[in-house]
């Protein structure tokens, strides 16, 4: 494997800079319902045609960026680590099934990690926060609905998203060469 050239480092740099900025966004112009924004949807795109590298970083600098803009605290490291699983799950079942292929599946596995999302935020919230168990299920409980909103937006919005943004991803697929695909 040969190691990437200056000139394609820099290429990475900015085109995870450029998405980050993207997804910053988008998190931060809400939708009239709460936890409806493509965020997820466009870091499972971003990882499935670049690779986990780069939608982690992205997925990192998304949530870092915007909790400066909307409020920095304790969740900002759930919110990253959920993503972090997020995507290495998304990952994980595209090296099991023709996941890249089969949109259907990308809509369905979409929709999954606005609850997978919530509730890996609600663990980490209970492991950087010092909380039990009972505040844990009551800090889920109550997240619940919320995930539900982040669930439907993104079978709603990965749909009408996916043929914009994976032509323009494809562009870029050499720049995470190696990863992917």
């Amino acid at each position: 494997m040969s190691h990437p050239s200056t000139h394609e480092k820099v290429l990475r740099i900015a085109l995870i800079g450029l998405l980050s900025a993207l997804c910053v966004v988008f998190r931060i112009i809400h939708l009239p319902i709460p936890n409806v924004q493509p965020d997820t949807d466009l870091i499972m795109m971003i990882t499935l045609i670049l690779g986990n590298t780069t939608g982690i970083c992205v997925a990192a600098t998304t949530m870092v960026l915007s909790n400066i803009i909307l409020g920095f605290g304790i969740w900002t490291l759930p919110q990253i680590g959920a993503y972090i699983i997020c995507i290495l799950l998304v990952s994980g079942i595209a090296q099991i099934i023709p996941l890249r292929r089969h949109i259907g599946w990308q809509i369905i596995l979409a929709a999954s990690l606005g609850f997978i999302y919530g509730f890996f935020v609600s663990l980490g919230m209970m492991l950087v926060g010092g909380f039990g168990i009972t505040a844990f299920w009551a800090y889920y409980l109550n997240g619940l609905i919320f995930d539900c909103y982040h669930a439907g937006g993104n079978l709603i919005l990965y749909p009408l998203l996916y043929r914009p943004v994976v032509n323009v991803l494809r562009r870029y697929r050499f720049i995470g060469k190696g990863e992917g695909q």
